[in-house]
């Protein structure tokens, strides 16, 4: 054992004793274990294609001879069995288990898309949403590009001073809210 650790911390190039170096020249049992411990690091490092000599094949076949055999022993045939009973929800339960679980799934995304709109309809309730964008000027009516257009669409002179006042109150709370949000803002 001794000899086998100094062999191999020689071959990965450590010092060892120069009295192991003579036992190694002169011991015929140290220098096959030598040879063999470079093979297998040659095939561990995959240096070189290894031939293996006779002695290998002739250790493996006394290796392959001296094999503990197993016998396995035939068991006897069954006789007559009688199958257990099997319920009908037994044997149909792997086609209604799938059927069983989509339905329920569906019922919960069924629950899900009804409360979701239950809760949007009452909070539309309380708050009037307006557009963000209005496309409809403020007469609510769409004017023709054209100079051919009749004046009947033009707006009175009364309808203009609606629509001045309509434009004062949203510039006014435009202003309000602005001074607002400036002033929870610097708080």
């Amino acid at each position: 054992m001794q000899h086998k650790e100094q062999l191999s911390a020689y071959m990965d190039g450590e010092e060892v004793r120069r009295d192991f170096v003579e036992d190694l020249c002169q011991d015929q049992e140290l220098q096959k274990t030598w040879t063999t411990l470079h093979i297998a690091r040659a095939v561990m490092r995959n240096e070189s294609p290894i031939i293996l000599d006779a002695s290998f094949t002739e250790k493996m076949a006394k290796l392959i001879e001296d094999e503990p055999t197993i016998q396995l022993q035939e068991q006897p045939a069954p006789e007559t069995v009688v199958p257990p009973k099997v319920s009908f929800f037994s044997k149909t339960k792997k086609y209604f288990a799938p059927i069983l679980q989509t339905a329920v799934a569906a019922s919960v995304c069924l629950i899900a898309v009804f409360s979701i709109q239950t809760l949007n309809k009452d909070k539309n309730s309380d708050v009037t949403i307006s557009p963000a964008l209005q496309t409809l000027p403020f007469t609510q009516s769409v004017q023709e590009v054209s100079y051919n257009v009749s004046h009947k669409n033009v707006p009175s002179k009364e309808q203009l001073e609606q629509q001045n006042k309509r434009l004062n109150e949203i510039l006014q709370n435009y202003q309000l809210q602005r001074r607002l949000y400036s002033d929870s803002k610097t708080e």
